[in-house]
């Protein structure tokens, strides 16, 4: 089973152990515990072939909060057929309620979540082939460190944070944040880089490229090796713009390795009807 869940993984992501492993199929994870903790009838199947080796893994829960049945997370080597079968028995156990896949984060993976548009092709397409419809969440991107000839800001401010452990990174002047960022400590060598943001009349400057530039060396002070990016594509800030974020860490070296999409399926008219 290790083997398969190694085929999906992305890069920046940890090599998943047996432990997490265990973890993920008693629905315990690190991140958003009170979601996790909100969930119940954890199930898991198992695809097997007649040689007693693994086609594939799909792992569904309940929420009861809103009677929704969640795909939490689906591994089969991309396979088109073990996808659509996993997907078959997923529905057949939710029933005629909503169904909502991979909206959190697993203990198989760091922070991530959704499906990987381009490495999950097949199963997005068998996803979508029986009613769900694909919402775009972040794109993913991946940087080795150091990178070399990036600008630096000086007078940043840094202070802690606890969940997620690491520090929040800020410009200010006149008592006003002009830019932010949060990098989370590294696990096994690779930092985790968030929520990158500039205040609106400052855009167009050399603030977001030389604060990432201090962050990055603020990985690099924690001994990180490499760092990943969870790259939001909606914002609060009405004015955010996805394609000036993300030419901002391209220039930096970082590479755009999927698209993350989560997936919803309205519940079925018998419900409805009843």
């Amino acid at each position: 089973m290790l083997e398969l869940l190694a085929a999906d993984r992305l890069p920046g992501q940890p090599v998943c152990t047996a432990l997490m492993l265990a973890d993920a199929l008693a629905g315990r994870s690190v991140g958003d515990q009170a979601a996790w903790a909100g969930l119940d009838g954890l199930v898991t199947t198992v695809l097997c072939t007649p040689n007693g080796g693994i086609d594939g893994i799909v792992c569904c829960a309940g929420r009861p909060c809103d009677d929704a049945s969640l795909i939490l997370w689906l591994h089969c080597r991309d396979s088109s057929e073990a996808a659509a079968t996993l997907i078959a028995r997923a529905l057949e156990w939710s029933g005629a309620r909503l169904v909502c896949g991979f909206p959190l984060a697993s203990a198989l993976t760091r922070g991530l979540i959704g499906l990987p548009e381009r490495r999950s092709r097949a199963t997005h397409e068998a996803l979508l082939a029986v009613g769900f419809t694909a919402l775009g969440q972040c794109r993913y991107l991946h940087a080795e460190l150091p990178v070399a000839g990036l600008p630096h800001l000086g007078h940043v401010e840094l202070k802690d944070t606890v969940s997620p452990a690491g520090k929040r990174l800020e410009v200010r002047r006149c008592g006003r944040v002009l830019a932010q960022v949060f990098v989370e400590h590294p696990v096994g060598g690779v930092g985790v880089i968030r929520s990158l943001t500039v205040a609106p009349d400052t855009r167009g400057q050399d603030l977001p490229l030389g604060l990432l530039g201090n962050a990055m060396d603020v990985l690099i002070g924690f001994g990180a090796r490499e760092t990943i990016v969870y790259l939001e594509e909606s914002h609060d800030d009405p004015e955010w713009d996805l394609a000036a974020a993300l030419r901002t860490y391209l220039f930096a070296d970082f590479i755009e390795v999927d698209r993350l999409l989560t997936f919803t399926r309205p519940p079925t008219p018998s419900e409805t009807r009843g």
